[in-house]
């Protein structure tokens, strides 16, 4: 006997109720959906109270509940709470929260009011700069070293948490595939807007958004990213109207804190985005911090939103895409110190060593900030430069800008512990490193990057077990797999060391020959086989070494006097290599006492890096020990 066709009244609280269903049946949307032969979107759309289902749905729907909660049945969607809740076997409870008044105070769909891993640096593990190299930077040059006092032990149980959020990326709704990138960049700068707020912790947008295509149920996602609510929305565009959905759950118990429908023109984007992280403020009882108004034409903030999203694919063809869009926003709009920014972080990416694009990449961070001169993705990548450059005085001036900003996200302490470590700093790197993995655990290139940290103070089978984690994230990734098999080959572990040598093999990637070279040389001195390791890099590509590590492999393979040669090369060369050879618990101690080696620190430019390092040795004295 088929289901009835029925039509049902009920409340605008149905979205509540569906949500503590699921939970109470441990259903997720993504079950319920495949249950009931509908679309994920559909059930998104019921929960999120922008749409009901129809009697026929809402039959079916009674009846799969009916088949984990005996005694369910339809009639319940509209009884008093208290009948719904004890079918379903959940003690009753409060109603839930909402940002406005609603029918019996249950949470309603409020009408939202009208506007008012580049491969470089590579030893050992590449070091992946996520953002460029420095937010925060100088919290060492002012011995403002606060991550011990931040390194609060935060439950996992999302209960036990303080005020948390992850924002996920907005669905898109539209059924064309090229207006992906709206949802992905309105959600981005919803984030952006709410990171700044003091009490809020924020989930970092690497760890939110690798949720993205993936059936998780909101529980699974609040656990693994350690928060107590989750925001969650759609985004539908027709022709220049946009509709967004957006809500907000409490992940303890499945409840909607607040919900939202916006209808507006695709030019009030920018508005609407503001309006939602100010109203997740207040339903988090936090106040957020406003960044200064901004005046963009909408043209120029759509490029620069597809720019964005181009650019968070990491390949070389997002990054020329994303480039071409970026200087399309800047042509529109002279004055979008993001736009700037954006295509100055792009180009150091894609420099490696070309001087061009280098001294372009300067040129666009230094527009930036001359339109925004607080552009944290500007001074950060204004950092990395100087850095990479040798450039110790803009990078300590750039950097000090950056202490001042009042909320330090992951990418600040991932950032931090690049500084840390070119200025030698190992252990603090590490400590950066770490808690860049607590803030964003989900992220590939910090995990990775926690390795390296590890590696170079010496905690070698931790720095393996952490880039087995990275693998895990990213399963194949070529900077691991030779960060892997370069270490088991360093601990005499030459079976492992062989079996990632065959893995890199097989993923035939012609244009990184040399990460296959690099490994077999590895295991050659690990076997003792200096001859055979020679062998190797006379023939090999060296075009994915720093001269520096090249230095390191001759002295390890029995060859000092090319070795201090090619550290020679490296200083002239301003290899960033060079001053982290000094530092690193790998670095042979033959290299470090050869008088030669001793004679290059002599040289201006080491000598000014070694005035830094002192700066910041007397500056952090007070408050720890390196």
């Amino acid at each position: 006997m088929g289901l009835p066709l029925v039509t049902v009244e009920y409340s605008d609280e149905f979205a509540a109720r569906l949500s503590l269903a699921l939970q109470a049946c441990n259903l997720s949307r993504a079950q319920l959906s495949a249950q009931l032969g509908v679309h994920k979107s559909m059930v998104s759309r019921w929960l999120s109270g922008e749409m009901k289902p129809s009697g026929y749905n809402l039959a079916r729907l009674s009846a799969a509940i009916a088949g984990l909660k005996p005694g369910f049945n339809m009639s319940l969607w509209t009884a008093p709470r208290h009948e719904f809740e004890a079918v379903l076997g959940i003690p009753s409870r409060q109603p839930s929260p909402t940002t406005a008044e609603s029918p019996a105070g249950e949470p309603g769909d409020l009408e939202a009011p009208p506007p008012a891993a580049d491969l470089t640096r590579r030893r050992r593990w590449p070091v992946y700069a996520a953002v460029g190299a420095g937010l925060m930077l100088l919290a060492v040059a002012l011995g403002a070293l606060w991550l011990d006092g931040q390194r609060t032990r935060e439950s996992a149980a999302t209960g036990g948490l303080s005020p948390s959020l992850a924002v996920m990326p907005f669905v898109n709704m539209s059924g064309d595939p090229s207006k992906e990138y709206l949802g992905d960049g309105i959600a981005e700068e919803i984030l952006n807007n709410l990171a700044n707020t003091p009490a809020l912790r924020v989930a970092a947008r690497t760890s939110s958004f690798s949720f993205k295509g993936k059936h998780a149920d909101i529980g699974e996602i609040a656990g693994k990213l350690h928060v107590r609510t989750v925001l969650e929305g759609s985004v539908r565009q027709e022709g220049n109207r946009l509709r967004i959905v957006a809500q907000l759950i409490d992940a303890s118990n499945g409840f909607h804190l607040w919900s939202a429908r916006y209808d507006r023109k695709l030019d009030d984007v920018l508005a609407v985005e503001g309006e939602i992280a100010n109203a997740i403020a207040g339903a988090l009882s936090q106040k957020l911090v406003r960044k200064r108004a901004r005046r963009i034409a909408p043209a120029a903030y759509q490029a620069y939103l597809q720019a964005q999203y181009f650019f968070r694919q990491r390949t070389v063809t997002g990054f020329q895409r994303a480039d071409e869009l970026s200087k399309v926003a800047i042509k529109l709009q002279p004055d979008f110190a993001a736009s700037y920014a954006l295509r100055g972080h792009l180009l150091m990416l894609m420099a490696g060593n070309d001087r061009g694009t280098v001294a372009e990449a300067q040129r666009m961070t230094a527009q930036a900030l001359r339109f925004e001169p607080d552009n944290e993705e500007a001074l950060d990548t204004t950092v990395e430069l100087s850095l990479r450059s040798w450039n110790w005085e803009t990078a300590y001036r750039a950097a000090q800008q950056l202490l001042a900003r009042p909320k330090h996200r992951a990418s600040s302490y991932n950032g931090l512990g690049f500084f840390y470590q070119y200025m030698g700093f190992p252990k603090l790197a590490l400590d950066a490193r770490r808690r860049a993995t607590q803030l964003d655990p989900l992220s590939f290139s910090y995990r990775n990057n926690l390795a390296a940290a590890l590696w170079h103070v010496g905690l070698r089978q931790e720095a393996i077990e952490s880039a087995r984690t990275a693998l895990e994230l990213q399963p194949n990734h070529l900077a691991v797999l030779l960060g892997l098999c370069e270490s088991n080959a360093a601990i005499g572990n030459l079976s492992a060391a062989r079996d990632y040598l065959r893995r890199i093999g097989g993923l035939q990637n012609l244009h990184f020959a040399w990460v296959k070279d690099a490994c077999s040389i590895e295991i050659a001195i690990g076997e003792h086989n200096f001859s055979q390791a020679r062998e190797l890099m006379d023939r090999m590509n060296k075009k994915g070494f720093d001269i520096a590590e090249l230095g390191v492999l001759r002295t390890r393979a029995g060859q000092m006097d090319e070795g201090m040669r090619l550290f020679a090369r490296a200083y002239d060369a301003r290899d960033e290599w060079l001053v982290w050879v000094r530092y690193d618990a790998d670095t042979p101690k033959a290299i470090l006492q050869d008088p030669r080696w001793k004679e290059l620190w002599r040289r201006p430019l080491l000598v000014e890096w070694q005035r830094y390092h002192d700066r910041i040795a007397r500056e952090l004295a007070p408050h720890t020990t390196n």
